[in-house]
């Protein structure tokens, strides 16, 4: 067996000691495992069947290395866990003193076991909130909603269905609920701008009557008593007031004329609201229905008519057009013509001159030369 000595600390510089001889004990026999036994506290060589030799030699039993020690064997503290306070009721704990460590039988020494007492901690339980998990803000929601279709304020296709009417007089009455509209509520009688209007309005105003029953001798005969103021009985009276269907034709066509020239200026109007422009007189719905029975109708009432018409929507933009139009007629055979045609070119005549379009800024630099020859 051999005895490994005891190491040597690097870090701490060894203090001889002197030497001192101790008493050579005797050797303990150590179990053989071997038929040669060699033992370095007591060399000796046995044999079996061999008695005990004396040893060669002997040395003293000492360590060859020595070293300062400690008086009391180092100690090293456990690993405390820390010890958080109970929540519901705070009690005083004390630590478990360590197990105690024995020194090696060469110290004799023991090491006070320290005792960590933990303090008692008044603090108030603490208070545990359950944190709700917070979702992102959501964008608002943008509700498109959808254009709600405009409720008209017309029936126009009821307008339409009575212009078409062959009775006449439910003819009259709607071409005098158009005029009511367009003098009473302009904005709402916009609505009646539509081509199928205007079309139905020139088909009064083109209806041949020719052909229908027109009035009787003795219904003339009795119109003439009527405007004499003579006697007249009462069956001749009501002779002369019957309207016939001719004359309720020509009388609608009259109405069509006034309710389109009517109808033609709210529509002049709101474009030059809109685009500052005039339209010209040649396109105007209804005008060039008009101008023609001005000129080729044979009942002088009904070119009466249509000059009255045309003198409603004069304006400076009109007045060349008109007064050639109105000259003529005023050379009509007819003495009624005649003097609506003469009226018509009084008001003309109060009219201001068309005043010229003003150029631009932009017309002006890209033609001078009209400004330097004016100057």
């Amino acid at each position: 067996m051999i005895q490994a000595p005891n190491l040597v600390n690097p870090y701490v510089q060894p203090q001889m000691q002197p030497y001192v001889p101790q008493q050579i004990q005797p050797a303990v026999p150590a179990p053989n495992y071997n038929a040669v036994k060699i033992d370095v506290h007591n060399p000796s060589v046995s044999a079996p069947g061999m008695a005990p030799t004396m040893p060669y030699y002997s040395y003293p039993q000492a360590q060859l290395y020595d070293y300062p020690k400690a008086q009391t064997q180092p100690y090293y503290m456990p690993l405390q866990q820390p010890v958080y306070p109970q929540v519901q009721a705070p009690v005083a704990q004390t630590v478990p003193p360590a197990p105690q460590t024995v020194a090696p039988a060469a110290v004799q020494a023991t090491v006070p076991q320290p005792v960590i007492q933990q303090q008692n901690i008044n603090a108030p339980a603490p208070v545990v909130t359950q944190q709700t998990e917070q979702k992102p803000a959501e964008a608002p929601k943008v509700e498109i909603e959808q254009p709600v279709p405009m409720t008209p304020q017309v029936d126009l296709n009821a307008f339409l269905a009575k212009l078409s009417n062959p009775d006449y007089e439910v003819q009259a009455n709607a071409m005098e609920e158009i005029a009511n509209m367009v003098k009473d509520d302009p904005q709402k009688a916009t609505e009646l701008l539509d081509e199928k209007v205007v079309n139905a309005l020139n088909t009064i105003i083109n209806a041949d009557s020719s052909k229908l029953a027109g009035p009787t001798a003795e219904q003339i005969a009795a119109r003439q008593k009527l405007m004499k103021g003579e006697q007249i009985s009462d069956a001749e009276k009501q002779l002369a007031t019957t309207i016939t269907p001719m004359e309720q034709a020509e009388r609608n066509k009259s109405y069509a004329m006034f309710t389109s020239s009517i109808m033609q200026k709210l529509y002049g109007d709101e474009v030059n609201k809109l685009t500052g422009s005039t339209v010209p007189l040649t396109e105007l719905p209804g005008a060039v229905a008009i101008v023609e029975q001005l000129k080729n109708n044979p009942n002088p009432m009904i070119r009466t008519s249509a000059i009255e018409a045309l003198s409603y929507i004069q304006q400076p933009a009109y007045k060349q057009d008109l007064t050639t139009l109105f000259t003529i007629a005023k050379n009509d055979q007819d003495k009624n013509v005649q003097d609506a045609a003469a009226t018509a070119l009084a008001k003309l005549d109060q009219l201001p001159a068309e005043q010229p379009a003003q150029q631009t800024a932009q017309e002006v630099k890209m033609n001078p030369e009209p400004q330097k020859q004016a100057a």
